[in-house]
């Protein structure tokens, strides 16, 4: 009777050492299978596809800034003073002839130079040969067409003999903010319709949109093809082109 207890007990003993077998090795089947699963999807997961998407609007400038110095030079202060004083006067009376009005014209400090003659060693001295004196015009409108018409007559000025510098007007476009807003719509649609051309070519489905970064605005003159890192503002010309690249991440499927 003992022995055949012993048998039956050791014969539990091996049918729940098999049954434990059995488990752990389809644990490890299932387990294995989850995580090529896993590996699978992970790796569907993590395909994506990026693009530069762009695009160009041509804009009006609607703002200009324009500069103009008036010199005078003279022995004296006084002298000096009275050739600055009578070119700022012709210059005020140019400007209004040119449809200036006084809000627009905006009249700086008078800035003295004084200068000194040199000794045979081309050295400065300290005897006074004269002054230079400088007074500035600053003009803001939002005729832009005026400035360029006018900017170009300033020779008049010269031939009358005032001494004058005219500066390269400056033009710009005061709606970049909601044209920037504009800008990167158009360009994230470029660059979803490119990524689903190449989706396509490749037998994939175009995915959700993981990434977009804008980058800086190209402000060029007209069909200029110039770009910088960070960007570019082109001031010289009225008519600008605003060029906008977005780069895009999209996920990518499988057909």
């Amino acid at each position: 009777m003992e022995y055949r207890v012993r048998i039956q007990f050791a014969s539990a003993i091996v049918v729940i050492a098999l049954a434990v077998a059995a488990s752990f090795v389809t644990s490890t089947y299932i387990a294995a299978g989850a995580y090529e699963g896993r590996n699978k999807y992970d790796h569907r997961q993590n395909q994506t596809i990026t693009v530069k998407g762009s695009t160009r609007h041509r804009v009006r400038s609607d703002r200009a800034v324009w500069c103009i110095v008036v010199n005078g030079e003279g022995v004296d202060l006084q002298s000096a003073f009275e050739v600055l004083d009578s070119g700022v006067e012709r210059v005020q009376e140019f400007l209004t002839q040119n449809g200036f009005p006084p809000n627009q014209v905006g009249l700086g400090a008078i800035s003295t130079t004084t200068k000194y003659a040199r000794d045979a060693k081309g050295n400065l001295t300290d005897e006074v040969t004269g002054y230079s004196l400088q007074r500035r015009f600053g003009i803001r409108t939002s005729d832009v067409d005026r400035v360029a018409r006018t900017a170009g007559n300033v020779t008049q000025l010269l031939k009358e003999g005032v001494f004058v510098i005219s500066q390269s007007p400056e033009y710009t476009y005061t709606e970049l903010a909601p044209l920037k807003i504009e800008l990167m719509a158009k360009a994230s649609a470029d660059a979803r319709d490119r990524a689903e051309k190449i989706a396509d070519s490749t037998k994939c489905r175009l995915g959700e949109l993981r990434d977009a970064h804008m980058g800086v605005l190209q402000i060029t003159a007209p069909d200029s093809t110039d770009v910088s890192s960070y960007g570019i503002y082109d001031t010289y010309t009225i008519e600008k082109d605003v060029r906008a690249v977005v780069t895009a991440t999209f996920g990518i499927e499988a057909s």
